[in-house]
């Protein structure tokens, strides 16, 4: 008989610290059961300590699957997460972040109503609450969605790693591995654009949630902030422009979001109100943020859709990319005002960009002031130099 879902949590060496995240994913695959639908809880053991490995234990006990790999990676993890498995979807829980309970059973009532694409569809909530030493609501967009800007996405990354997709898709598009150590890193912004190049969609699912616990300590997160995306992920990856809105079309209000994004209409709904109480209930740590400034809607919203000066300037290039009379991409950054004006930091990071994207284009940039300071500000844009030539 075919299972519909695998819920495969990574666990590494969080320890007890755990538990929280394993009865989320476990109360969420009983509400699969209880709608009808076939699932099974893996734990992934990834190089695991001894406290992490006997907690494990004792959820397999209970009828988990454990699968141990010995990666070091959480893309790799999910890769192995993704081989192990035999159901038709996969969705992915990190240790220490926790689902809605009704994540898995909405996101496989949305799956089952998607047309077919030419690439992978990847489902992801509607909300996010950040909670830990950061308190915040991240509100996702599909990608087709109107407003979703082509140049916001290449600069900040539009969904959590937290994903739902097909088994076969994951399998022939697996995560990167973060190669931290040679500068590169966000595997799953690296798989979020992929997918888009490979035609696929993000889907957002309604009244749904993800509850992310951000710590100021060490994290794989904080060792990537001074890291770039991978700048390829297969030889045959190009650049598309998939439907999206244009930066410099969206009008911005006073506060400086477009007219489209407006905060007051992104309250929490009574469904998932409710659901972020359960979740309470397992992790009260989650309250804080919930309180932080009296009421959910009035927390800081990140949508990830500001639009900023080094976005204006990264679509600057782009369309000075595509105007007949521009001779390279150096050019056409020497060409861009928005570019010129930005601080240095945002400058090498949109120049950073576009010289990652001229790489996996396999274009040639020719030679300006701009890009030899980013590559110094950018030691690891090295390994991209052939490019130049």
């Amino acid at each position: 008989m075919s299972i519909d879902i695998t819920a495969a949590v990574n666990l590494h060496r969080e320890g007890r610290a755990a538990t929280p995240s394993l009865i989320s994913a476990w109360r969420a695959i009983n509400a699969v059961a209880a709608a009808g639908y076939s699932g099974h809880l893996m734990i992934v053991l990834d190089r695991p300590d001894d406290e992490t490995a006997l907690l494990a234990k004792t959820w397999h006990e209970r009828g988990a699957q454990l699968v141990a790999c010995d990666e070091g990676d959480l893309g790799s993890a999910r890769n192995a997460a993704v081989a192990a498995s035999d159901a038709e979807w996969v969705a992915f829980l990190d240790a220490d972040d926790l689902w809605s309970e009704n994540w898995l059973v909405n996101a496989l009532k949305v799956a089952g109503g998607i047309s077919t694409s030419n690439g992978p569809d990847v489902l992801h909530p509607a909300v996010n609450v950040i909670f830990g030493d950061h308190h915040s609501l991240l509100h996702h967009r599909s990608s087709d969605d109107p407003s979703f800007s082509w140049a916001r996405f290449r600069l900040h990354n539009a969904w959590t790693a937290l994903s739902f997709a097909r088994r076969r898709d994951l399998a022939q598009l697996p995560f990167p591995r973060n190669t931290l150590d040679e500068g590169f890193g966000y595997e799953d912004w690296s798989w979020n654009m992929a997918v888009l190049d490979r035609g696929g969609r993000h889907h957002v699912v309604a009244d749904t949630c993800h509850f992310i616990r951000r710590m100021d300590e060490p994290s794989l997160l904080s060792n990537s902030r001074n890291a770039l995306r991978s700048p390829y992920l297969h030889d045959d990856e190009v650049l598309p422009r998939p439907q999206a809105a244009v930066v410099s079309d969206l009008t911005e209000t006073d506060d400086g979001l477009p007219s489209t994004h407006r905060q007051e209409p992104h309250g929490l709904s009574a469904e998932l109100l409710d659901q972020v109480r359960l979740a309470v209930g397992i992790e009260p740590a989650i309250a804080q943020t919930l309180t932080e400034a009296g009421r959910p809607h009035s927390l800081p919203q990140n949508f990830n859709t500001h639009v900023t000066p080094a976005q204006r300037a990264l679509e600057s290039v782009e369309l000075a990319c595509a105007d007949s009379t521009i001779a390279s991409i150096s050019e056409a950054m020497d060409a861009s005002n928005e570019l010129r004006e930005l601080d240095p930091d945002d400058q090498h990071r949109v120049v950073a960009e576009v010289l990652r994207s001229a790489h996996a284009a396999r274009l040639p940039l020719g030679t300006s002031a701009m890009i030899d300071s980013t590559y110094r500000t950018y030691p690891q844009l090295t390994s991209l130099a052939p490019v130049r030539d």
